[in-house]
This record gives structure tokens, C-alpha cells and sequence, in this order.
């Protein structure tokens, strides 16, 4: 069986790059049938906080990533690690220098060069001349990464060490001290970091901002993995939206790429628009309302509106103009190719031929645009002087939904009301 760890340090909040490897970690392991563990690396006392140990747990299940069993702390285990640690000085791997205890390299009997297969890299060599002797242990007697990371793997019965690039260096280092404690070798892939659109480090301003601070501004849970999932990795099938069912059964790590990955915030965004496109009515409504407790959803705004949302954000600024007309110029209800008259006709036209109209009739938006075609088509008129100036009419503005869709949405007595004051205007 395979057996996988996401091994995040709570001294920061949950980036999209531990994220990421989080996802990859999860993704392995559903397509292999096996088992991954969370495990907190909070040995560095000084920088670890609870809140960023709360945020990493809270971004992970916001993702859908369930670990196996329960959360593993590093600072539960200092007495296991002392076991090893006085191993290692019995039989002669370490030495003591300014109160920390060091590897001694040339102790650990090896080739000239320490080499492992990196799925996704394939042969790496490190010369071990260039190895220096390291600190395992710090003055204060808190055990290190490199150590802790390589024991814990083991009591674990970690196979499988999915990592981003930056950790290659340490790899040689770390199977040295596999060697001196006669551990068995691990398999690794270390995956491409995340880059900026221009390839250089990720910055905030270039997306490189916590995991959770995306759910704030209205991403989707299943535009997160989405986007995640294809950070390096390549389906067999040029395919941009994939859930995580799919991204399970396409995922292998032989088709993850070596050169860092690009993150594109525009094409996040295209994926998070098509997620809220696709999504059932009723679920949308309750995702917005959960997204913002303060926001009244109206089921037949979201019907008209949901197709020009790219976050779930944009539900509170695209609806603004139906709960409040905003103030618009007169000129503005004039098309183009059209003139005052023609517009001011097109608008008393449909004043009068709404307003004799039903429930039935404002029930079913189509009926409403067959009626403003009519005026078209009977009374010498453009699509402007009648669509152009009652979608103005409605909205107070130049670029929203179908003035159909409008008046639907808005219902009988607001619609009159709102085309009543633009014919006032002209």
C-alpha cells in the first residue's frame, strides 16, 4: 500500500503551494488505493502559531482533502526522536559544536555520490564532497527538520514523499541519515513550484496569498482544486475544468512537468465563472448566502444575473441596480442610431402595452421580449429605440442583462414604475 504525508510548518498561513502538494498527495493516493497522514511540523516553537495550524485544517477541508486517522504534532513526539538521536551518537554519526549536536557525513559509509530516482525527475546525483556536515539537533535541544522529517516518515511507514522542488537539496541530506539509522529508502517526486505569469516567485500581488483568503473573495471550493490539479500536471486530454472525481482517476505523477507551473488569476477566474454558470439554482443561492450572511438572495436576480458572476462577490454589485435604480442621464435612454422622439415613442409603447398585461404574462420572461419585439415590428421602430431604452429605463445603465430579463426579474409594479420616470426624463 501506499502511504503519503502532507507535512505543512504552522508558521504562516496555508499557501496555494502547500496546497497544492497537499492536493497532489491526496490525488496519489485515491487513484493507489492508499493512505495520507497530516502531520504538523511544529518543532520551530518561535514562529509556530495555532491560528496558522487552525487555517492549514480549515483550508484542507475546504479543498475536500480528508487525511487519514488523526493530526500527528511533531512536539508530541520530542521522546521518540531522542531515541534516535542517542542512536545516532552511540554509534558514532554525530558530534556536539556550540551546544547543537551535527551529522558527521564523512561517518556515514556511501558512494561517492548519493543518488535517488525522482518519479518525475528521474536520476538525481549529489557528489557527497559537496555535503557538509549539518545540524540535526540546536542548541536548545529541539530536533530539526531534516531529522524529525526523516523519522517520522519511517514510524509512519511513509513509501511515497510527494514535495515541492524546493526540497531536492535536502533530500541527500536526509538519506544520509536514513543510512546511519539503516532505514529503508523512500520514493520521491518533487513537484514545480508555482510561478507569477511573468515566471518569477510568486508575490501577493501576483496570487501568492493564503489558501482561505480566496474563499473570501468568492472562489469556489471546486475552482481551487480545480485550478490546483492542473499546476504542473497535464491530463491526457487537453481538459481545463475538471472536478476532483476527475482529477482522481486522470491523475499520475509521470505527467507532472518538471519547469515551474504557472499561475494565471484570469484563468481561475474563468474557471470559478464556469463552475458558478453550471450550478444548480438553488445550491448557487445557498453558496452566496453563505458566502455572505448579510446578502438576501433573490432566486429570480440570480436567474438573470448568474452567467455575468465571476466570483460568488459579484452576486452584491451585479443586483445593486434591481434593488436601487441608480441615477442615469437622460441621453444615456437614447440609442445611438436612434433619436429622442423615436426613443421617448419606443418607451410610451411599452408603457401602455405592459401594463394591461397579467400575472400570467409577467410570469414567463419569454412573453415579455415577444411583446418588446411586437413594438419593433408594428410601430416602424429600431431594436433600439426599444430595447436599447428600456434596457436603460430598468437598470439606470448601458450594460446589463436583456431588458426581458429585467422587467421578469423586477415584476409588474417596479417595471411600470422604472420606465414611468425614464419617459419622465426624456
Amino acid at each position: 500500500m501506499t502511504i503519503t504525508r502532507i507535512a505543512p510548518s504552522p508558521t504562516g498561513f496555508l499557501h496555494l503551494g502547500t496546497a497544492r502538494t497537499a492536493l497532489f498527495n491526496y490525488l496519489f493516493v485515491k487513484k493507489t488505493g492508499g493512505k495520507m497522514y497530516l502531520r504538523i511540523e511544529d518543532t520551530d516553537k518561535e514562529r509556530s502559531k495555532k491560528v496558522f495550524e487552525d487555517d492549514i485544517i480549515a483550508g484542507l477541508k475546504f479543498l475536500g482533502i480528508k487525511w487519514d486517522g488523526v493530526v500527528v504534532r511533531q512536539t508530541d513526539r520530542l521522546l521518540i526522536y531522542k531515541k534516535y538521536i542517542d542512536e545516532l551518537g552511540k554509534n558514532g554519526f554525530t558530534y556536539e559544536l556550540d551546544g547543537a549536536i551535527w551529522l558527521k557525513v564523512s561517518a556515514v559509509k556511501t558512494k561517492d555520490k548519493i543518488e535517488f530516482i525522482d518519479t518525475i525527475r528521474g536520476k538525481i546525483c549529489f557528489p557527497k564532497a559537496k555535503i557538509k556536515d549539518f545540524v540535526i539537533v540546536t542548541s536548545k535541544k529541539m530536533p530539526l527538520f531534516l531529522l524529525t522529517n526523516v523519522i517520522d516518515d519511517y514510524e509512519m511507514k511513509i513509501t511515497d514523499v510527494i514535495r515541492g522542488e524546493d526540497h531536492i537539496s535536502n533530500t541527500p541530506r536526509q538519506i544520509l541519515i536514513q543510512m546511519a539509522l539503516k532505514l529503508p529508502a523512500l520514493r520521491y517526486a518533487h513537484i514545480p513550484l508555482i510561478l507569477a505569469p511573468d515566471k518569477s516567485k510568486m508575490s501577493k500581488r501576483a496570487g501568492a496569498v493564503s489558501l482561505l483568503e480566496y474563499r473570501k473573495q468568492g472562489f469556489l471550493a471546486e475552482s481551487m482544486v480545480n485550478m490546483l490539479g492542473l499546476l504542473g500536471f497535464h491530463p491526457k486530454e487537453e481538459k481545463e475544468i475538471l472536478d476532483l472525481s476527475e482529477l482522481i482517476t486522470e491523475f499520475d505523477l509521470k505527467r507532472v512537468q518538471r519547469a515551474g507551473a504557472i499561475f494565471n488569476q484570469d484563468k481561475l477566474l474563468s474557471i470559478n465563472a464556469w463552475y458558478i454558470r453550471n450550478m444548480g439554482q438553488s445550491e448557487l443561492a445557498e453558496r452566496i448566502s453563505s458566502f455572505d450572511g448579510k446578502i438576501k438572495v433573490h432566486k429570480k436576480y440570480l436567474t438573470i444575473l448568474k452567467d455575468r458572476f465571476k466570483t460568488l462577490a459579484d452576486y452584491q454589485a451585479e443586483s445593486k441596480f434591481l434593488h436601487t435604480l441608480p441615477d442615469y442621464s437622460a441621453e444615456l435612454l437614447v440609442f445611438k442610431k436612434s433619436t429622442l422622439k423615436d426613443s421617448l415613442n419606443g418607451l410610451k409603447l411599452i408603457k401602455e402595452n405592459l401594463a394591461e398585461k397579467d400575472a400570467s404574462f409577467w410570469a414567463d420572461e419569454k412573453n415579455i421580449r415577444e411583446a418588446l419585439q411586437e413594438i419593433v415590428d408594428n410601430n416602424d421602430l429600431s431594436n433600439g429605440d426599444v430595447f436599447w431604452s428600456s434596457r436603460v429605463a430598468l437598470s439606470g445603465l448601458a450594460n446589463s442583462p436583456q431588458p426581458s430579463e429585467i422587467a421578469w426579474a423586477l415584476g409588474k409594479e417596479e417595471s411600470l414604475t422604472r420606465i414611468k420616470k425614464a419617459i419622465g426624463k426624456l
